[in-house]
């Protein structure tokens, strides 16, 4: 009986296996080392809560590498990782096999796995059958110890915070050690002419001219010859004020 919500479930295993890879290699796959991949076989645990609901997880035996923060990582050695987080401690491959019994049909069994609790964290997902085909359902998403603090899809706002602070931190130390960029040198033909001086700004004007008007200088007046001795005085000129005579 299946699993019928999401969430995090206290569960037992009770029954541990092996089976053969349910995805094999394809045709010269390689992982993210650049290797080409290996498959060994998967291990099986099956697990069930106090209701009787139960699931398999499947856990992959092969030179597979994982994904995001897990990309540096062989799919083997996060299999053995989970096998700690509840509570068998194996380090490698061969402590792993060495736990391998026969049962009385000669298939694998584990059975120093049994009986471990442990919780499934489950989700609703599309999966791939044996045959290749789809299935959608509640399926564990993975396993971890019961002592692990885990809440599903929340995010725990104590590491959400520090999380962010670090991130914070490397980014002013990254702006504060970045080179200053090198100054543009500019090629001789875009080199431009300096641009001519600023007219000098007029003076001010003087008193009761407009602003932006400078003061007219006077003109400049030629002054009149003196005329030669006895010669004659020639008459003022029309409108022209006559010369005052001397009174003496």
């Amino acid at each position: 009986m299946a699993f019928k919500t999401e969430g995090i479930i206290d569960v037992t295993v009770v029954e541990a296996y092996t089976v053969a890879s349910r995805f094999q290699p394809e045709v010269n796959e390689v992982n993210n080392r650049g290797e080409l991949v290996m498959c060994f076989y998967d291990l099986a645990l099956l697990v069930q809560d106090a209701q009787g609901n139960n699931d398999i997880w499947f856990g992959e035996l092969s030179t597979r590498t994982g994904n995001g923060n897990f990309a540096d990582k062989y799919r083997y050695e996060l299999t053995l990782s989970t096998l700690q987080d509840i509570g068998f401690n194996v380090t490698t491959l061969q402590e792993l096999e060495a736990q391998y019994q026969p049962n009385a049909d000669r298939t694998i069994c584990i059975p120093n796995l049994v009986g471990l609790k442990c919780k499934a964290v489950t989700e609703n997902r599309t999966y791939k059958k044996r045959d290749g085909s789809e299935g959608q359902g509640i399926k564990i998403k993975y396993l971890t110890g019961m002592n692990s603090k885990v809440s599903g899809n929340r995010m725990n706002f104590d590491e959400f915070m520090r999380a962010r602070q670090a991130q914070a931190a490397q980014g002013y130390a990254q702006a504060a050690t970045a080179p200053a960029p090198a100054p543009v040198q500019a090629s001789p033909a875009t080199v431009q002419a300096p641009a001519p001086a600023a007219a000098p700004a007029p003076a001010a004007p003087a008193p009761g001219y407009p602003q932006g008007y400078a003061q007219p200088a006077p003109a400049y007046q030629q002054p009149a010859a003196a005329p030669a001795p006895g010669a004659p005085v020639p008459p003022p000129a029309p409108g022209a004020p006559a010369t005052p005579k001397c009174p003496y």
